[in-house]
């Protein structure tokens, strides 16, 4: 049986348990893979690079994935590269960077960087979701 109202602090408990239950971290290479609970197109879980840089910022990148799979599938250079450009325009509406072949963006503070990584896996879904599956 169903309650007649949903209490919000309950809501609220529940969905971050699920939100923590759905993300795993692991240390690999000197960063840390965020495997986040945000899904592609595939049904694969979009996954982070968090690292310190060199003022002890704090830079997030898909890790070239997105880069890497428009490669694979772009049948054509003129594809591909009006792919890269695509991808050049989701960073910039979303406010991040395209460099390097990577989706990013430097956060002066960890509690920074962990607010804006549902914006990185947004661009990364927004630029998987322009490929024909």
């Amino acid at each position: 049986m169903f309650p007649r109202e949903l209490d919000p602090a309950i809501v609220k408990y529940m969905f971050v348990e699920v939100l923590a239950q759905s993300t795993r971290c692991f240390a690999e290479d000197g960063a840390v893979r965020l495997e986040t609970p945000f899904m592609l197109p595939d049904g694969h879980l979009v996954r982070v690079y968090m690292r310190l840089g060199p003022e002890q910022e704090v830079v997030v990148s898909d890790g070239g994935y997105t880069s890497r799979t428009v490669t694979i599938f772009s049948r054509f250079e003129e594809e591909a590269r009006a792919r890269y450009e695509k991808l050049r325009q989701i960073a910039r509406d979303l406010g991040l960077e395209y460099a390097d072949g990577e989706l990013r963006f430097v956060a002066p503070s960890l509690e920074q960087a962990v607010r804006r990584v549902p914006t990185l896996a947004h661009a990364v879904v927004a630029g998987l979701g322009m490929l024909t599956w």
